[in-house]
């Protein structure tokens, strides 16, 4: 089921914002030349990226320097922890997530 999160215009192509969906903490980007996704906000070690750094296509934490490219959610490094998508539909200038059915991914330990 999707839920409102926010207005299309609090994010601006190339930028992210963290948003919290039934619970869940989520990364929703605006890649450049690309659409707006969303993407599980707490990757390997469940620690929220809340403040991690945005170029307009790759995701970088700041705790491990790991990275996502965030047009697929795909790992540039190291290349085994996938973000889990979560869909977003626009309507009316609004952006919906829908979290039902989709859980954060981890790398093995």
């Amino acid at each position: 089921m999707f839920t409102r999160e926010c207005k299309e215009d609090t994010l601006a192509e190339g930028g992210m914002r963290v948003v919290i969906a039934d619970a869940h903490v989520i990364i929703l980007a605006w890649p450049d030349n690309g659409v707006i996704k969303a993407f599980q906000g707490g990757p390997h070690t469940n620690m929220p990226l809340t403040e991690a750094e945005f170029d307009g296509t790759v995701l970088t934490c700041p705790s491990h320097s790991w990275s996502w490219d965030l047009n697929t959610g795909e790992p540039v490094h190291p290349k085994e922890s996938t973000l889990a998508e979560y869909p977003v539909k626009i309507e009316d200038g609004l952006v919906f997530i829908d979290t039902e059915g989709v859980s954060p991914l981890f790398a093995a330990p």
